[in-house]
């Protein structure tokens, strides 16, 4: 017997075979080989339509185009399920044909029309929708995340530096950040947490960390991390405005990243809050998650430089991580007095205890 064609192969996967096909199909390996293959091919279809089913404006042109080849092949008799894809009793091998080819066609238009968009991985992108979705990936979330970045800033001290950053997304003045040399040894970092109303500085003095802590808290200050991402969304929202964008997409190992570049310009009259010159994103095309991002501009008029790049992003998910800033053995822990104020916390605690030891 000759080997099965695509429409009866699909009849031997729908379970609505002749017993002649089923058993060409167990004794012919290549047969055996493409059911199970089409058989995997309907199942991960079916697992992918089990959340949101075809729209139904294109369920009913895809039925309407297989309906009327069926007609003009002489064949008019269809069935609904897995099977609309073919006809019933094919008359001949042309209609076999014919059928089997609309088949293909209605499979590629379910996944352009009907899972693509559910999947979130459009063909193409334009560089304004791509910083658009990388903005809703920076605005959205929820729980604990930690995210660790390499930063360089011109004028910044034995830059780059390493930034570590633990942010509640649900209540984003829960936070703590810290920040690294290049050895590996912690440079300063800040903690709060309304919860427990307690808020931590750390700052590192000739070889010895020095904790501010204070308990009891008034309320809650604007976070570090919440200063930062309101930076970032006005340099997105910037490089959208841009008339110049440059998109690049490569396909790598890691997935497909989107390139962006604002070729730099010198305006002669920097806006007097935030402006970007010149602007370079790589962004993910999994997530849409900025992975390296430089740009130079003015900030209150001052000049800028800045670049980092995403080392680590993770959400700890239903767990409750301690936001302290945790004293290591020798670090030296001081007791503050709570204000509105960090900056004056760690001033008056540090003049307080530098008065303390001159009158001993």
């Amino acid at each position: 017997m000759r080997c099965l064609t695509d429409v009866e192969v699909q009849a031997v996967v729908d379970g609505e075979a002749s017993e002649a096909h089923r058993a060409h199909a167990e004794i012919c390996e290549e047969c055996r080989a493409r059911v199970s293959e089409r058989r995997s091919q309907m199942e991960e279809i079916a697992s992918l339509l089990d959340a949101d089913g075809m729209p139904t404006r294109v369920e009913t042109r895809l039925r309407y185009a297989i309906s009327e080849a069926a007609g003009q092949s002489g064949s008019t008799e269809m069935v609904r399920g897995s099977t609309v894809l073919r006809t019933k009793r094919p008359s001949s091998w042309r209609s076999l044909g014919v059928v089997s080819a609309l088949a293909t066609a209605a499979v590629v238009a379910l996944f352009v029309y009907g899972v693509m968009p559910r999947l979130g991985a459009p063909m193409t992108l334009s560089a304004s929708e791509v910083l658009s979705r990388s903005l809703q990936t920076i605005t959205s979330g929820s729980g604990v995340e930690m995210l660790e970045y390499e930063v360089a800033l011109d004028g910044m001290a034995n830059s780059p530096v390493v930034i570590r950053q633990m942010i509640d997304r649900d209540n984003p003045n829960r936070y703590r950040v810290a920040s690294y040399h290049a050895d590996g040894t912690i440079a300063s970092a800040i903690s709060q947490d309304p919860l427990t109303q307690r808020r931590t500085q750390l700052f590192h003095v000739d070889g010895t960390n020095y904790i501010v802590r204070v308990n009891g808290i008034h309320s809650p200050v604007l976070s570090l991390p919440q200063m930062a991402q309101a930076l970032v969304e006005t340099s997105i929202g910037i490089m959208q405005a841009k008339s110049d964008q440059q998109l690049t997409v490569e396909d790598g190992p890691n997935g497909r990243r989107y390139i962006i570049d604002i070729p730099p310009v010198t305006p002669k009259n920097p806006a007097a809050t935030l402006d970007i010159f010149g602007a370079r994103a790589v962004i993910s095309g999994t997530d849409f998650r900025i992975q390296e991002f430089e740009a130079t501009g003015s900030l209150l008029k001052q000049p800028f430089s800045v670049s980092l790049k995403l080392r680590m992003q993770e959400y700890l998910g239903g767990t409750t991580p301690s936001f302290d800033i945790v004293p290591a053995p020798g670090d030296v822990v001081l007791e503050g007095e709570a204000s509105d104020d960090p900056l004056s916390e760690l001033m008056t605690t540090v003049l307080r205890e530098l008065g303390r030891a001159r009158g001993k």
